[in-house]
């Protein structure tokens, strides 16, 4: 939290603490886990004892931030609690997000002309200062350019102090204020700090600190307890005299319609166990426009749409004249002197209004445009009145305007270009394609300020190309200490509509082509920020891409095996000390998720073939021992096993690592390092120049249905270690975790295990131990495989087993089981009389 409302947090925070219990503000740590605090000191009459006294006959004493009890007759001196250690909890959560209407990161933010706005900011302030709101939501919409933000920004500053309760702007470009997450932790903090009630602060510093993951929580949760229940622990008297109106703006800008419809169906579920009122801004979005029509929701909400007259037409001549005014007067007078004021003519000013067509958006832009640090105002406006009107529609003049900025720079071609790439670099990271991170345990984020650096080095552009080329775009983004941002949302939808923009159209879908091609020959690039982006970034862009034949054919020989070893040993490297299981665990979703992706291009070989096996190679060139080769295989099997039914579904309280699966299922396995091995998904794609694998590496593939064959014979021998498994049920968690999964597991591990005399022995031995309807119908699925001559065990014995096992499967049922599954089939007369015989 930044700003000034974060100062007077701080302060009153302090102020209150030294008049409690005469604590220095440097005892506050933000600390989760360390908490300084100094012991209260209680006195008796009688005696004062100080420090000197205390050792006055004691030598060489040396105390460092030490706690001195001290007892005298019937006192106890105790260490203070931590107080609001709850609220300091919940700040540290949002002091990062920077929402709140006077945060510095929205700095500086769009308002009002002090001569503008009157007439609707007159009724929705009156709306604000009512004493009895007949609605308690109003809903305030427009559109792109309307001047929402600047209606909730002014109003904010207005009621600060007053009425305002909370306040959270929502931005699409900011990665913490474009989704929910903080929506109600932000709330909660503004109630505590702005309301100036100490019983409601003390309830919410209570909810934190009685349950801090609170703050991990849904936000429907947390609105219950962090908002509702606080309410509910102070006296209904005292809601009249407390501010109540919660701003909201940009609820559009919050990433996906159902984050929209979280946010509304919190806000309104719990509007009639709060004193609190709710002013929201948004577009009229299709998703948040149906919400407000629907019943009930449609009337307790009061509604101002931006669009209507509301005198903006006025309001937007004001607000050009006066921006005009302060060029001539002020940012531009040295080369303004010589022009006669007032200027323009109020001729221009009302061609320019016109052509504003109601949108606020457009009047900032045409000052932006003409006040240009190192323009010329005459020549800028000038250039502004000799474009041509465009159709009628809502958005000409703007899209006229918008491409006379582009026009106007030296190198267009290069603009677009950049803008492009940062759009789809934007894009990749973006909460949508969370799913393509290749971990779960990384969420690489790249820094705002490198953008521009790593722009430069994917388009090959020399270092301050971007910045150069950007430097007559001031008007519609807004460029500040290497971070580069777009000002108005409604330029980015001009750029991507090709109907508007026209030759300055941006494809997104063909900018993530041309940087998936770029990723795919820097992964092994010199420059750690390039490697870097491409190794967490190129399956995006692939994934979004267009498929284009170049890239087909280039992803049709690209060896992607060189990309999945460098993540493999960055990720390993840092967090498992070169284990080769855990390497082969990793390995597995990489490789999954390359195979989504090339699926998407129309391109199934390798996935298809990655379904069969791996091959694998020793960096050292010689051959690998078969024993090694056989553990590869078993840990490959149960590394894909986990993949589609992942250890946390089966053990959802206590999760064993894959390693100890093996262990508990009594398998002993030897492997090398991870360093000594080398993946790969196709031999002929290998690049001898770039891999660890040496110059002639020894191909040996990893077959994964003989490792399913081992481990569903490690499987079938642990379920018939049931019974004295259960008899000592006592034991050790690690030495059952092997029994339950394998009775989850074993017919599975079954079907994708190869038919062989081996299994059926093992299975054979294994029936009586098999208990359930479910497991031994999976067992004559598996059997059906086998021609009659080679199965070793009759399919009589099973149905018999079958039917005295389960009390719940009838023989008719049975029967008609096989049937659907074809298995009557395979059987001969002599089986089916015995089947008739017994029922």
């Amino acid at each position: 939290m930044a700003g000034s409302s974060s100062e007077a947090w701080r302060g009153e925070h302090l102020a209150r603490q030294s008049q409690s219990r005469r604590v220095d503000p440097e005892d506050w740590d933000h600390s989760r886990t360390r908490r300084q605090v100094r012991p209260r000191r209680l006195q008796s009459s009688n005696q004062r004892l100080t420090t000197a006294a205390l050792f006055a006959n004691s030598h060489h004493n040396l105390f460092s931030h030490s706690l001195i009890n001290v007892v005298g007759g019937d006192q106890i001196n105790t260490p203070a609690e931590d107080s609001e250690a709850g609220l300091k909890l919940l700040y540290q959560a949002i002091a990062h997000v920077g929402a709140f209407h006077d945060s510095e990161t929205r700095y500086p933010p769009p308002k009002c002309h002090p001569k503008t706005r009157k007439a609707v900011l007159s009724d929705i302030s009156s709306w604000i200062r009512g004493a009895e709101a007949e609605t308690k939501v109003h809903w305030v919409y427009g559109p792109a350019g309307a001047g929402k933000s600047a209606i909730a920004q002014t109003l904010a500053e207005r009621e600060q102090g007053n009425h305002l309760a909370a306040s959270f702007f929502f931005s699409r470009s900011d990665p913490f204020r474009n989704n929910p997450r903080s929506l109600i932790m932000v709330i909660s903090c503004c109630l505590a700090d702005w309301c100036g009630n100490s019983q409601l602060r003390a309830a919410i510093d209570s909810a934190v600190k009685t349950r801090p993951t609170i703050l991990k929580s849904a936000i429907e949760k947390q609105f219950q307890q962090l908002v509702i229940e606080p309410f509910k622990a102070i006296p209904k008297e005292s809601w009249e005299t407390l501010p109540r109106v919660m701003i909201i703006d940009g609820l559009d800008e919050c990433l996906g319609s159902d984050s929209q419809r979280r946010v509304l169906n919190t806000l309104f579920g719990g509007r009639d166990q709060t004193p609190l009122r709710f002013l929201i801004a948004s577009r009229p979005e299709p998703v948040i426009r149906d919400f407000f029509s629907q019943l009930p929701h449609c009337g307790i909400t009061a509604r101002t749409d931006l669009s209507d007259d509301y005198f903006t037409s006025r309001d937007i001549e004001v607000y050009l004249r006066d921006g005009f005014k302060a060029i001539a007067e002020k940012s531009h007078s040295d080369v303004m002197a010589h022009i006669t004021l007032p200027w323009p003519s109020y001729g221009i000013i009302h061609e320019l209004v016109q052509r504003a067509s109601g949108q606020f958006i457009y009047a900032s832009t045409v000052l932006k445009y003409v006040g240009e640090e190192y323009s010329l105002p005459v020549e800028q406006l000038e250039s502004v009145l000799g474009l041509p009107l465009g159709d009628p529609d809502a958005f000409s003049e703007l899209d006229v305007l918008y491409r006379q900025i582009l026009s106007s720079n030296r190198n267009k071609a290069r603009v677009i270009q950049i803008l492009g790439t940062m759009c789809v670099i934007e894009d990749v990271r973006s909460e949508r394609w969370r799913e393509l991170e290749l971990s779960k345990f990384c969420r690489h984020r790249i820094d705002d300020r490198k953008v521009i650096d790593i722009v430069e080095q994917l388009l090959s552009l020399p270092t301050g190309a971007v910045t150069v080329s950007l430097r007559g775009m001031h008007s519609v983004l807004q460029i500040d200490s290497g971070i580069v941002k777009f000002r108005h949302k409604s330029f980015r939808d001009f750029l991507f509509d090709a109907r508007r923009s026209g030759e300055y159209f941006i494809d997104k879908a063909l900018f993530h082509e041309q940087l998936a091609r770029v990723c795919m020959k820097i992964i092994n690039d010199s420059s750690p920020l390039l490697r870097s982006y491409a190794m967490y970034n190129c399956l995006k862009h692939i994934h979004l891409a267009k498929s284009t034949s170049d890239l087909v054919t280039e992803l049709r020989c690209f060896n992607f095996c060189d990309m999945i070893e460098l993540y493999l040993i960055t990720r390993s490297s840092e967090y498992w000390s070169h284990n080769t299981p855990h390497y082969v665990s990793q390995s597995i979703p990489v490789f999954q998720k390359y195979a989504k992706v090339l699926k998407s291009h129309q391109i199934k070989t390798l996935s298809d073939s990655l379904q069969l096996g791996i091959y694998v190679a020793g960096t050292d060139g010689r051959e690998l021992s078969k024993k090694f080769l056989s553990d590869l295989e078993l840990l490959f099997a149960l590394a894909m096993d986990c993949h589609y039914a992942p250890l946390d579904a089966i053990f959802p309280h206590n999760t064993p690592r894959s390693i100890d699966i093996l262990v508990s299922l009594g398998c002993t396995i030897s492997f090398l390092s991870m360093r000594e091995i080398f993946l790969c998904l196709d031999p002929r794609l290998h690049s001898h120049s770039y891999s660890r694998a040496s110059s002639n590496p020894v191909w040996h593939f990893i077959n994964f249905e003989r490792g399913y064959r081992r481990l569903a014979n490690y499987c079938l021998r642990t379920i018939r270690y049931g019974p004295w498994i259960k008899d000592h049920w006592g034991l050790s968690f690690s030495l059952k975790c092997g029994y339950i999964y394998a009775q989850s597991r074993m017919s599975e591990l079954l079907y994708y295990s190869p038919l062989g005399m081996e299994l059926q022995h093992e299975l054979k031995k294994t029936i009586p131990y098999l208990n359930g309807t479910l497991e031994l119908r999976k067992v004559l699925l598996w059997l059906q495989d086998f021609p009659d001559d080679q199965r070793d065990i009759p399919m009589e014995v099973t149905i018999q087993r079958c039917s005295k096992q389960s009390h719940e499967l009838s023989d008719a049922n049975l029967a008609f089981y096989l049937r659907r599954q074809r298995i009557l089939g395979c059987m001969d007369d002599r089986q089916r009389r015995h089947r008739g015989h017994e029922s």
